[in-house]
């Protein structure tokens, strides 16, 4: 199966009914468009779980034995004992492969996280972040192919199409698809800090350069909700502004497949050149698929492009690991004259102090206040709800 290919059965054409098909996708729209960006990360989080129904209850015993791998303190409330825990804990990256590992990896990252998995085309790296001294997770991680157009990232490097594309320096820097911290390490000890920093460990970058040939030059990503996350006082990360919220809402894909399949069966030629051929390259960087696919949807149905676009505006963060690392991203100089930054050099023993030393802070300052929250969280759980019961249940925790 092609990365753009869902697995659903999209209607046939000779049975496709173009007015009500069409009346069907901006009803769905319109629903989607009244939403606030948590509900709407929540919604495509409750139909990820539900929309098959039966084929997430056949996962949930699988889902049950990755529960017991999340890390959690061994009494919360225990002060001494538990900034003892996190003074000897030994956070680090391990990679996971293919097959098996990543099937793995694939349900403890839906179950962690409040946000759909969607599968990325072109480079991925994966990992984990775990303890060496209790063997648990603490979150997962994946690097994958930079957005190829990204204005106050462009901007702050100084970029031109040229340097991106023709000088292939958009393989030198990669975006963090998931960078997400298990419960309750990531409320009460700042969790999603560690996991964010930890991008930047030498163990992605020695994978990226093994696996793909290019030196990872800077790791980039973007917030859910705004400029106020989790990426906030990371000394890795600089905060270069915000997105401009120019996105189109995706359909629920019970109504995205049956265009995404009008389109490959009635604008076979369009397909071919703008979708196969273009992600037919591995080497470099493949994103917008699906926003290009949509927007061609609307085009074909005299939707204009901007009428649901979403408006969140997302924040958008940059780990620059070398001092001249700019330089080399807009060609100005060769590789071997890369100057790395001192605390990238330190790599992960700078990151795991640092961290520590805020951890222990906010836990204490929560425990103080009596606001700490001992339960894990396991989307899972979500599996049979009714939409309103998904909101009453999780929607307080999104972003958590």
């Amino acid at each position: 199966m092609k990365f753009w290919d869902t697995g659903n059965e999209a209607k046939k054409t000779d049975a496709f009914d173009f007015e009500r098909s069409k009346k069907e996708l901006i009803e769905n729209l319109d629903y989607l468009f009244t939403m606030s960006v948590q509900e709407q990360t929540l919604y495509k989080k409750w139909l990820e779980w539900n929309e098959d129904l039966h084929a997430s209850m056949k996962l949930l015993p699988a889902l049950h034995q990755q529960y017991d791998k999340i890390w959690e303190p061994k009494d919360l409330l225990d002060k001494e004992g538990t900034i003892k825990e996190i003074q000897e804990m030994q956070p680090y990256v391990e990679l996971v492969g293919e097959g098996e590992e990543a099937t793995r990896w694939t349900y403890v990252r839906k179950l962690i996280s409040s946000m759909e998995f969607t599968p990325n085309p072109g480079r991925n790296v994966k990992g984990y972040v775990k303890d060496k001294v209790s063997g648990k997770i603490l979150g997962v991680i994946s690097l994958g192919s930079d957005i190829t157009s990204l204005g106050v990232r462009d901007e702050f490097i100084g970029w031109t199409k040229e340097d991106k594309f023709n000088g292939g320096k958009l393989n030198c820097t990669a975006i963090g698809t998931s960078i997400i911290a298990t419960q309750p390490l990531g409320y009460n000890f700042l969790g999603g800090k560690l996991v964010s920093a930890l991008t930047t460990s030498p163990t992605f970058r020695q994978e990226w350069k093994d696996k793909y040939k290019n030196t990872l030059v800077a790791v980039g990503t973007t917030s859910l909700y705004g400029i106020h996350s989790q990426y906030n006082g990371i000394p890795h990360f600089k905060t270069l502004g915000e997105s401009k919220g120019k996105i189109s809402i995706k359909p629920d894909d019970k109504y995205y497949d049956v265009w995404h399949h009008w389109l490959q069966q009635n604008r076979a030629d369009w397909y071919r050149d703008q979708i196969e051929l273009a992600s037919a390259d591995k080497s470099g960087p493949v994103s917008g698929v699906k926003q290009k696919i949509l927007g061609q949807i609307f085009k074909e149905l005299g939707i204009k492009s901007d009428t649901y676009h979403h408006g969140f505006k997302r924040g958008v963060y940059f780990a620059p690991m070398y001092e001249n690392g700019n330089d080399y991203l807009c060609s100005k100089i060769e590789e071997d004259k890369l100057i790395m930054k001192p605390k990238f050099v330190q790599g992960d023993e700078y990151t795991i102090k640092w961290w520590k030393d805020k951890a222990i802070k906010r836990y204490s300052k929560l425990h103080e206040e009596g606001r700490l929250k001992s339960e894990k969280l396991f989307y899972a759980d979500a599996i049979g709800l009714t939409w309103e019961e998904m909101k009453d249940k999780f929607l307080a925790d999104v972003g958590r």
